[in-house]
């Protein structure tokens, strides 16, 4: 999950606002020669620096985050290894297609990709002069992918990132495109900046704007069926849609905070995470009876992840758990 404030320089609550809120067919030969000359660092406290994004198959954990950082787990999310990464730039997305095959983005436009469980990335797309950092990706296919950030950035591959297209979402803006996420049918959604939020029903080819309830930027949705989403983004705001985006109605939170993940959890319940340790959890992952949750650490949670026995949360503190009857 990972964002960029409007039209700002990057902030943070910490470094988590950096990225939370911050912030042509290229080959994977043509980018040889610009390699960063640094890769990432082995560090024993990766687990606790700020991670930004998670991804899960099969009994594979992965998370992304500051100075290149990815960790990955085996068991769950009790024990995380440092992977091998060939850059230090913020990453920002993760998306695996199997448990040996996925994707990272991040700063710089940058792609890495692993074909071996995450425990090795090769970096196969990069644009440092576009100025504009990727904050999300995702593909239908070992073949077809998206990826998508600032300033209306969207990169398409149709050869499992060997090459990428640059692609336009809308002629009359540049928003900043924030998550993408889809339905079991294969719907499409992207949260963006200024309220914006984009559908495709061809798997990326085109989009639609739906109507917006809200003119702040979006963060996030969370597919609850076929039919229904929620839609999360700045101070709190949290609305739900039972008809693939078409209308809205807004969920009352009792937040102010910013929301940044959501994730139907193995237990049935929906759970909306955010700065502050903010957690919303929905019993029956609709707009009824919505718990909020202060976490005492207060960390921001900027991705989720369902573990074992827990909900592994992912953000400012790096790695932690959190188990929803405690």
């Amino acid at each position: 999950m990972n964002f960029l404030q409007p039209r700002t320089a990057l902030s943070l609550h910490a470094l988590i606002a950096a990225a939370l809120l911050f912030s042509t067919s290229f080959s994977t030969a043509a980018i040889a020669e610009r390699v960063d000359s640094a890769a990432a660092v082995p560090s024993k406290l990766a687990v606790h620096s700020l991670l930004l994004d998670g991804a899960q198959q099969t009994g594979l954990m992965v998370v992304v985050g500051e100075r290149g950082h990815i960790l990955y787990s085996h068991d769950e999310g009790h024990h995380w290894l440092q992977a091998s990464v060939p850059t230090q730039v913020l990453l920002t997305g993760v998306h695996l297609h199997d448990a040996q095959l996925g994707w990272a983005v991040g700063h710089d436009a940058t792609i890495l990709r692993t074909q071996d469980g995450a425990k090795t990335w090769q970096l196969v797309y990069r644009d440092i002069d576009g100025q504009a950092p990727l904050l999300d990706v995702w593909f239908s296919t070992a073949q077809h992918g998206l990826a998508i950030g600032a300033y209306g950035l969207l990169l398409t591959t149709q050869d499992g990132g060997d090459s990428w297209q640059q692609k336009i979402i809308s002629e009359e803006d540049d928003f900043h495109l924030n998550h993408i996420t889809t339905t079991n049918d294969g719907t499409l959604f992207i949260a963006a900046e200024a309220g914006m939020i984009y559908r495709s029903d061809d798997n990326g080819k085109q989009w639609q704007p739906l109507p917006s309830p809200y003119h702040g930027s979006f963060f996030g949705s969370l597919p609850v069926n076929e039919q229904s989403l929620f839609l999360f983004g700045l101070r709190g705001h949290l609305f739900i849609s039972n008809n693939r985006g078409e209308q809205w109605q807004a969920v009352p939170t009792n937040t102010t905070a910013m929301l940044t993940a959501g994730l139907r959890g193995s237990d049935g319940r929906c759970y909306i995470s955010g700065l502050s340790g903010t957690l919303l959890i929905a019993p029956y992952c609709n707009e009824t009876e919505i718990e909020l949750k202060q976490l005492p650490e207060r960390n921001g949670i900027a991705a989720m992840l369902q573990g074992d026995d827990a909900i592994i949360l992912i953000g400012e503190a790096g790695v932690t758990r959190f188990t929803p009857n405690e």
